[in-house]
């Protein structure tokens, strides 16, 4: 007698011994028992998750003879001719071979004939993504009104391809791919059954293969068992799968995170030894970076993960020795690489400096340690006392790296900058502890000064020193009814106004209004207009509540013309910008921020605009 195969000779013949798919067992054995079969049945998922079977074993049960609760009896004649592949009223189909209209057409004038001797005659067919548009097309009539004992099961891997009004008339099930712990249970029975000696690693390594597939797991098994005979070692299975050893990828995330680059140079060098290739290295790397990631977050992850033996204990060692932020950091450095891997030249020079540069890179500190590592630097340097940045701040309890990081500061400094360092710290947890009502305010160096009602070229200055002189403004300049005016008109006619504040005002002598703009100037040619004259001087009259004559007229030389409003605003930021500049280059602690990051100021954000 021919071998046959482990997939086919443990093929489901029960809905309890589909695995993974309860969800798809219950609702056929539920319709089984209260008789609302359906007469088109439609089965989707991946491959190798029982599709194929499921339909057998639910045309055994609707033909069954001796039918006993739900399942069938895989004992009468009809069971048995079923389970063989030999009945003429339960037909299947290859979709993929026969997926013309003719086809279609030959299977529809089968469906008057009545079953052998069955009691139903069902056609099951796979691959039905296959069928092309004018095959689905003249099954569309049958398939909604097929005759009483006729059942249509499909099966495919692409419900997306199937037209909408075939699935509007089928019952859709989706099956799963099917867990790892789940196929690992069932591989062990088969194997136990089978009386193959295999690890529960091994077993893994086979199930994780199969990518949730039992059929491409048994088919692996298959493979192992016929290298190895009944006797198979995890060595065995890592070479002829061609995966990594797990010793190699754990070792080379602990010299990561240890910084031990030659530890991490000699894992690679080994990894082209044994010729794997580093593209599937670095792909091994990331699973089991993410499966190191998952143990800190999942509620039970050996369970969620699949881990068995040493893994989890190996696993959990690893998630403790460095932080969530370390590990993501990696992660996404690996990821990268497996993506330059596929064009590269260069596979080992490029895994070789990444991991180098992973194992070079220091912890992950929060923005928060860093400015209280500035903050001690810049007081042992200085000698001075400094108050925290926002006295509803808590200082964070230290991590041992940064304690760390401060003893060897600390060592590192003169003793008498140490000594004050430690004062200032004492000084600062003090201060944090302390009532807010005890803690003295925070004055700021030059203070600004803000007049209400101002005219519209004042602008908030920063308090001058003793001595130093403040020219008095324009009185053209100066005028705050011409800014009123202006406003005004924006909010009467939004129009004149913009146009306004781009002109130099000449002269304000009630009734009389000169304003000047450019030769030239699109405002100019706008107020030339005689209706925006007319509705100017309507403004004019409304607001200073007399007759108002408003000319306008072309400027003869720019630089003897006043400020516009415009012109004085941009004036005023431009100042305003160099200001903060120079206050923040001149500040001690970005002096000294800059000084230790070697760092560059791109951009200055005020935090009031009132200031400066």
């Amino acid at each position: 007698m021919s071998y046959l195969v482990l997939a086919r000779k443990w093929r489901p013949q029960f809905f309890a011994d589909l695995v993974g798919q309860e969800h798809v067992s219950r609702t056929l054995a539920n319709s089984m028992v209260s008789g609302r079969i359906h007469h088109a049945f439609l089965f989707t998922g991946a491959r190798g998750v029982g599709k194929t079977s499921a339909a057998r074993i639910l045309a055994k049960a609707l033909n069954c003879e001796r039918q006993e609760d739900t399942e069938p009896c895989n004992k009468c004649d009809s069971c048995v001719e079923i389970t063989a592949g030999k009945s003429v009223d339960v037909v299947e189909i290859d979709g993929a071979s026969n997926n013309g209209v003719d086809d279609m057409r030959e299977l529809r004038d089968t469906l008057r004939y009545l079953p052998a001797h069955s009691r139903y005659k069902i056609f099951i067919i796979d691959e039905v993504h296959m069928l092309s548009i004018s095959a689905f097309n003249a099954l569309l009539k049958t398939l909604e009104e097929p005759p009483q004992h006729v059942k249509f099961i499909f099966a495919t891997t692409e419900p997306h391809k199937i037209p909408v009004t075939i699935l509007s008339r089928c019952q859709r099930f989706d099956f799963r791919k099917i867990p790892a712990v789940k196929v690992v249970a069932q591989l062990r029975r088969i194997v136990d059954a089978e009386q193959i000696e295999i690890s529960e690693r091994s077993l893994a390594l086979i199930a994780q293969r199969g990518g949730g597939s039992m059929r491409d797991s048994l088919s692996t098994l298959d493979q192992v068992v016929a290298f190895c005979s009944t006797s198979v070692s995890d060595a065995d299975v890592q070479s002829l799968l061609g995966v990594v050893d797990q010793r190699l990828l754990f070792d080379v995330l602990e010299a990561c995170m240890q910084q031990r680059c030659s530890v991490v140079l000699e894992v690679v060098r080994k990894v082209d030894d044994l010729g794997h290739s580093f593209r599937q290295f670095s792909q091994e790397l990331i699973e089991v970076v993410r499966r190191v990631i998952l143990c800190a977050v999942l509620d039970n992850p050996q369970e969620e993960l699949g881990l068995f033996g040493d893994e989890f204990e190996t696993l959990s060692r690893l998630t403790e020795m460095a932080d969530q932020e370390d590990w993501q950091r990696l992660l996404s450095l690996l990821i990268k690489t497996e993506t330059q891997l596929a064009a590269s030249v260069y596979p080992r020079l490029l895994v070789e400096m990444v991991l180098v540069r992973a194992a070079s890179l220091p912890p992950s500190c929060d923005i928060s340690s860093l400015i209280n590592k500035v903050e001690l630097l810049e007081m042992a340097s200085a000698g001075q006392q400094l108050l925290p940045r926002r006295m509803s701040e808590q200082r964070q309890p230290a991590t041992q790296y940064e304690r760390n990081q401060n003893q060897n500061l600390s060592a590192n400094m003169p003793k008498a900058m140490a000594k004050n360092a430690e004062n200032c710290d004492q000084n600062l947890s003090d201060q944090t502890a302390a009532p807010a009502s005890a803690v003295a305010p925070v004055v700021e160096e030059n203070p600004v000064v803000i007049e209400r009602g101002a005219d519209y070229s004042a602008t908030a200055t920063l308090a001058p020193d003793v001595g130093t002189e403040v020219p008095a403004p324009s009185p053209v300049v100066a005028s705050k009814s011409w800014l009123e005016f202006v406003q005004y008109a924006k909010q009467q006619r939004p129009r004149i106004g913009s146009l306004l504040e781009h002109g130099s005002l000449m002269e304000l002598k009630l009734p009389l209004v000169r304003v000047a703009f450019e030769q030239g100037s699109f405002m100019l040619q706008q107020l030339s207009d005689a209706e925006t004259r007319e509705r100017l001087d309507v403004v004019a009259q409304q607001f200073f509540a007399q007759p108002v004559q408003v000319t306008v007229e072309a400027l003869r030389t720019i630089a003897e013309a006043p400020l516009s409003l415009a012109a004085a605003q941009e004036k005023r930021e431009s100042d305003r910008g160099r200001r903060l500049r120079e206050d923040a280059m001149s500040h001690p602690m970005v002096k000294k921020t800059l000084e230790i990051f070697s760092g560059e100021i791109e951009k200055i954000t005020p935090i009031d605009k009132g200031f400066v």
